[in-house]
């Protein structure tokens, strides 16, 4: 029969006692903290990278905090992502200040590998076209060339990405077309926008810009659209300052006068359990 010590009980229910409460904060913190546990699963059928849900029925998820809804499948070598957003301000923040998707392929929340797309309006964008060279004669013109100049400036951002990593502050813009591997599309349709995204799981030579991981992994998955500027919220307004409609809401008073308030950027951060065959 084996005899054990009241000392040793003691010093045992303590370690127990203790690993418990350390479980219960690492647990505190990754919900206090913001952090979704989620599952993709495994890819059971075509995915066209074209900016529509049809191949996501059945595969969402709603996030009703963030007014989005989310979809995640891989296979053996790509990740799928799919992100509807229905909501007027953040389809103005995706397509206006642009959208990262970020990779941690350790499972955790560091921004190791990044995908910017759209890249959105740029610095200094806007003055330019305010300082066109010799003008335009008149109103209804210059609303022509605004237009044209806006409808090609859209044109080029679509057109073009943003890679960042996996090394620490390098980043690189390329033509969608030239980023090997990578499969990505936005479109608006009925108040709704639609970004669909197809990653390498793997880097190789055949693929360059990959996560960094392999299926059945724990992979940290970032979406965040960039910092808003008051004076973009006020062009999306028309110039208006009273109340905005969608997430965000109308702004108070501040030296006599209606001004919004300043909506706040879409930020998702998940761990996401990989499916695996």
């Amino acid at each position: 029969m084996i005899t054990i010590s009241k000392g040793f009980k003691r010093i045992f229910t303590d370690r127990l006692t203790a690993l418990f409460f350390i479980l219960f904060f690492l647990t505190f913190c990754m919900v206090g903290c913001g952090t979704l546990e989620l599952n993709s699963d495994w890819r059971d059928r075509e995915i066209i990278v074209d900016g529509s849900n049809d191949d996501w029925l059945g595969n969402m998820m709603y996030f009703e905090k963030e007014y989005v809804s989310l979809g995640l499948l891989n296979d053996e070598n790509f990740i799928y992502i799919c992100l509807i957003a229905e909501d007027q301000i953040i389809r103005n923040q995706v397509m206006g200040q642009g959208f990262t998707l970020w990779f941690d392929p350790d499972g955790g929340k560091k921004k190791t590998f990044g995908i910017k797309f759209p890249i959105g309006i740029q610095p200094g964008e806007r003055q330019d076209r305010r300082k066109r060279p010799g003008g335009v004669p008149n109103k209804e013109k210059r609303d022509e060339a605004d237009i044209e100049e806006l409808r090609q400036a859209r044109m080029k951002r679509m057109a073009e990405l943003e890679i960042f990593g996996p090394e620490k502050e390098k980043s690189v813009r390329m033509p969608v077309e030239k980023a090997k591997g990578i499969y990505i599309n936005v479109k608006l349709s009925s108040g709704m926008l639609v970004y669909e995204i197809k990653v390498p799981l793997e880097r190789s030579e055949e693929y360059p810009y990959a996560v960094g991981t392999k299926a059945g992994n724990l992979v940290g998955i970032g979406l965040e659209t960039s910092k808003i500027e008051r004076q973009n919220v006020r062009r999306s307004m028309g110039g208006r300052t009273g109340g905005m409609g969608g997430r965000g809401g109308a702004g108070g008073t501040r030296g006599g006068g209606m001004r919004p308030q300043m909506p706040k950027p879409l930020k998702i951060w998940a761990v996401v359990q990989l499916a695996s065959k």
